[in-house]
């Protein structure tokens, strides 16, 4: 098994076994029956904030009403069925004999009850859900009517962010407390910067799961992740460094698992007063300057898809015909000739100064800052001087809102809930909450207002792809690379596949064997 090690690693693993022998987790059942998974990040089980709350839906703690199958369809989940019975107003149909894990009944009382919770205390949740109103109509059925015609609703409610929490979850002052859902698994214990354990619910409404327990091992580096699986310490392990599935899949004790999921690595552009992208010609000049096919193969060992367009072409709501970025270093040059610069020994100037690229990323995601070094030197080769930093999530954020970068990398799912308005409405339009880019288009703004309001069919794939279309000639991004989502086990550990949302494990379906 340590034949592919080097010393130093071997060292290194040492230290992390010793770091790792912590006291076991109480109520610790049979190894067979138990899986350990090393993350990357930490589940914060007692926090709703939102990335963290993920966890909840991730682990499967909680239910959402409506789920997506591994097709990216819509499929019953809480809720058995749902229709719009006018422009505003959707009715769900709710799951009978279904009980939170404290015993208490999961009624359209309870579901309202938590989607008022999570858009109480959870900001982005109100813009993602657009309700103005929840009503009970019976025990079993929750009417929701929203601000505006808004068609995208069932599928934002297969966001993390929708799952439906019981009133126990919640202190006397409506404050949360610890998730306790409807979920095969069932909170158990948290210990911080170390372990999440949860326990299979024996009372779950569907097909039970096979394990008894899941220990969630919070291990933040990189390295150390991939050598407790190779050392034994954990059974499953997310988000690896590309050198690391190279290694693995070689090896027959390990089982490689990868496929495409939602996920777009993209270089996020400044488009405000202080930076010299506010100019759209030298924010598609970047766009032509970047050979993502080599940034794929020296960043990612290969792992991931060349993005040339926001959406991968396989998401049934990308527009074929616009017309995809290249490497095109002629055109780009045309362009920034336009914009007023001049290539002098090499590299790209502007009244004596060279044009000169702040870059913020961060490193708590294994990948960025492969994806962020390869991008700068990229750019360096076509005579466009970088100057790159990289701080935690937190601290990157601060600058970016500040308007002080030019190129924020970062990491997003476009795709996760499969419709287009998720990430184009709450990234890029101009009252969003989250964009901080400080892009603005009018005839956008008005195209993605108008989508969310169309059921599926010709009229909304029209509109999207319209609006498709002008995020890409406008180019407030600069599209990287489609995820290829990766992640291994033990070779005992069987019955695992890829979600292509990226946010499910489907634990569930695993056994040890």
């Amino acid at each position: 098994m340590f034949k592919h090690k080097t010393l130093p690693r071997l060292a290194f693993a040492m230290a992390a076994t010793a770091l790792m022998a912590l006291p076991l987790a109480p109520a610790q059942a049979d190894a067979d029956k138990t899986l350990t998974v090393a993350t990357m990040w930490e589940a914060l089980p007692l926090s709703m904030k939102p990335r963290r709350s993920r966890f909840f839906n991730e682990s499967e703690i909680l239910d959402t009403l409506v789920k997506l199958d591994f097709d990216m369809e819509l499929v019953p989940g809480l809720a058995t069925s749902w229709e719009r019975v006018s422009p505003t107003v959707w009715r769900f149909k709710l799951r009978e004999g279904v009980t939170f894990h404290d015993g208490a009944s999961f009624d359209a009382e309870a579901a309202k009850f938590s989607l008022e919770r999570v858009i109480a205390l959870l900001p982005y949740a109100s813009d993602l859900l657009n309700i103005k109103e929840l009503r009970a109509v019976s025990s079993h059925e929750l009417e929701i009517e929203t601000n505006e015609p808004f068609a995208a609703l069932p599928n934002q409610l297969t966001d993390a962010i929708t799952g439906i929490y019981g009133a126990a979850s919640f202190d006397a002052d409506g404050e949360f407390v610890k998730p306790v859902g409807t979920g095969p698994w069932v909170f158990g214990s948290y210990s911080k910067q170390d372990r999440t354990v949860v326990s299979r619910n024996d009372a779950y409404w569907g097909d039970a799961p096979a394990l008894e327990q899941i220990t969630y091992r919070y291990i933040p580096d990189h390295n150390a992740r991939a050598l407790a699986l190779e050392t034994g310490e954990v059974d499953f392990v997310v988000h690896l460094l590309p050198s690391d599935v190279a290694r693995m899949k070689a090896d027959e004790n390990f089982t490689v698992h990868m496929d495409p999921s939602a996920g777009l690595y993209y270089g996020a552009f400044n488009a405000g007063e202080t930076s010299v992208l506010k100019d759209p010609k030298l924010r598609q000049a970047i766009n032509l300057l970047v050979d993502r096919d080599i940034l794929v193969k020296g960043a990612l060992d290969g792992i991931g898809k060349p993005a040339w367009t926001f959406f991968p072409p396989e998401f049934p709501w990308a527009a074929p015909e616009i017309d995809a970025y290249s490497f095109d270093p002629d055109r780009a040059a045309t362009l920034l000739s336009e914009a007023g610069y001049e290539k002098t020994d090499g590299a790209w100037t502007k009244d004596g100064e060279p044009l000169t690229l702040r870059i913020l990323s961060y490193s708590s995601r294994a990948e960025m800052s492969a994806i962020t070094e390869t991008l700068a030197a990229l750019l360096e080769q076509q005579g466009v001087a970088t100057d790159v930093e990289l701080f935690t999530w937190a601290g990157m954020l601060d600058l970016v809102k500040q308007g002080d970068y030019d190129v924020s990398v970062v990491f997003w799912t476009p795709e996760m809930t499969g419709h287009p308005d998720l990430h184009l409405k709450s990234q890029f339009h101009s009252r969003a909450g989250l964009n901080y880019q400080n892009w603005s288009n009018a005839a956008f703004d008005a195209l993605v207002d108008k989508g969310r309001t169309l059921d599926a069919g010709p009229e909304a794939l029209e509109t999207y792809a319209k609006a498709q279309e002008i995020l890409q000639e406008d180019a407030p991004i600069l599209p990287l690379v489609h995820k290829i989502y990766v992640a291994a086990s033990a070779r005992d550990v069987t019955g695992y596949k890829v979600h292509p949302s990226g946010f499910f494990y489907n634990f569930k379906a695993v056994s040890k064997q």
